[in-house]
């Protein structure tokens, strides 16, 4: 895939300096997200309820705080009208929860030489990235993210998109790994996680080189899958990554399919639209906290109280604007090519994720011997799907999640209730064989991700050490 950089043509067409704006000078910095504080009144996280034990491995038990399941009660009692909201994280991050489920997850792990891992935004939220439908979701809050149609079909759509990414962008690419990105690049070096598989055709797009699959060994490596586009687990040096759902900092036109960096692209909406950029942000504190009428979404963007999108200026491609300047100037023809728009080369909600994509994700799934979901309620199919292809393997599946997952009985339970309220019908037999498998393979660990995965690392490391002192002695 070739990146091609942001033509200078661009600037000569759109870009006139503006004027300086007024004093006090602008800053274009973003506060990044943070989260609720904990509550005074810390409870004890000292008594757990033992909830389900695996039949093949009764070491491994699946634990939820008692004070947790309490506080959930209260919600469901209080109003269940309303969007269910998981547990705040920091309840249950004592020292004491966070090493029950390391052993939980450690005792997983154990035995297992093909483990695959499976990651949405939930690991990311450390990183202050927030997520969908944790506790402090975006959709806590409201959000409506960019649907595929909407931003292919109206360009009213385009220019908000892409002027709240100039408010979110920034921050958003800047982010930082999280101890649980870090942990798992530690685990795929130290050979916990990774699957390998044998090589196909199908496994490989239109954009890829012909002679990649020619000169191919034989085999494919796959360690993890993430639903996130952050491009995080490249930056904590994991190697063998497929990123489901694209990856944000890249540009494809969807006219001329050519490629772009979207920090240059950035650069350049910054410059073209500084004046609108000074009047969006001006009466945004960027001290305050979760309240600032300016928040960091997932995908990139942010909330802004300015709703006036019709005054910015969205480049074309400038491969297709190059082209076009050619044209004109070899042709005498009245009729010329209208330039293409740039999308970021992610998968929005109502696009189809790549068939390559999936099937080597596919591929990936059958020869593991776990599945490891971390920081997803699985409620997508484009992730929910491979779970369902590791259950009908009868493969023993791990959840490292703070709240429901589409997984796990209750959420199923709930799912029947919904489709009988809206007459539905009734869920055939392969699904009910298919619940009831993964009722019996799925282990959840009710935990933060980053600080139960490097507690896990920690203690990988230590029973190594304490096998090579054996064995030398």
């Amino acid at each position: 895939m070739r990146v091609t950089s942001v033509s200078s043509a661009i600037m000569a067409a759109f870009y006139h300096p503006p004027p300086p704006p007024p004093p006090p000078a602008f800053t274009f910095c973003i506060h990044p997200f943070t989260t609720n504080a904990l509550p005074s009144s810390k409870r004890s996280m000292t008594s757990f309820t033992k909830l389900k034990m695996s039949n093949k491995n009764p070491s491994t038990t699946n634990l939820i705080p008692r004070v947790v399941q309490q506080q959930q009660q209260q919600q469901n009692n209080n109003n269940t009208t309303t969007a269910y909201r998981p547990t705040n994280p920091e309840l249950l991050s004592s020292p004491s929860h966070i090493q029950t489920s390391a052993l939980s997850l450690h005792s997983f792990l154990q035995h297992k030489k093909n483990v695959l891992v499976l990651t949405g935004a939930g690991l990311s939220t450390e990183s202050g990235i927030p997520d969908y439908r944790g506790y402090n979701g975006s959709y806590q809050r409201g959000h409506v993210p960019m649907v595929h149609d909407q931003f292919m079909n109206h360009e009213s759509q385009r220019q908000r998109y892409w002027g709240r990414s100039l408010v979110g962008w920034k921050s958003f690419a800047s982010s930082k790994p999280s101890s649980g990105h870090e942990a798992l690049t530690e685990l795929e070096r130290m050979g916990r996680i990774g699957v390998t598989f044998e090589d196909s055709p199908s496994y490989y797009s239109n954009d890829d080189d012909d002679d990649d699959y020619l000169f191919s060994n034989g085999l494919q490596k796959l360690s993890i899958i993430t639903q996130n586009v952050d491009g995080l687990h490249h930056k904590a040096n994991s190697r063998h990554v497929t990123e489901l759902h694209g990856r944000g900092n890249v540009l494809k036109c969807m006219t001329c399919g050519s490629f772009h960096c979207r920090r240059e692209y950035h650069d350049l909406l910054t410059k073209l639209n500084q004046g609108w950029i000074h009047d969006a942000l001006k009466d945004v504190d960027v001290e305050e906290d979760d309240s600032s009428s300016s928040k960091l979404r997932p995908d990139g963007d942010a909330y802004i109280a300015n709703d006036n999108y019709g005054d910015i200026i969205v480049p074309p491609c400038p491969t297709c604007l190059e082209k076009t300047n050619d044209d004109d100037t070899t042709t005498t023809a009245t009729t010329t090519t209208t330039p293409g728009f740039l999308k970021p080369d992610v998968v929005f909600f109502g696009d189809s994720v790549p068939r390559h994509r999936v099937e080597r994700c596919y591929g990936a799934v059958k020869a593991s011997d776990g599945l490891l979901c971390i920081g997803s309620s699985l409620a997508v199919h484009s992730a929910f799907r491979f779970v369902r292809a590791a259950a009908e393997e009868n493969i023993p599946i791990c959840i490292l999640n703070v709240g429901k997952t589409r997984a796990e009985e209750g959420m199923i339970q709930q799912q029947q209730q919904q489709q009988q309220r809206k007459g539905s019908r009734s869920r055939s037999r392969h699904d009910e064989e298919l619940y009831e498998k993964l009722e019996k393979l799925v282990i959840k660990i009710e935990a933060p991700a980053g600080p139960t995965l490097s507690a896990c690392v920690q203690m990988l490391k230590s029973s190594f050490s304490s096998s090579s002192s054996s064995s030398s002695s």
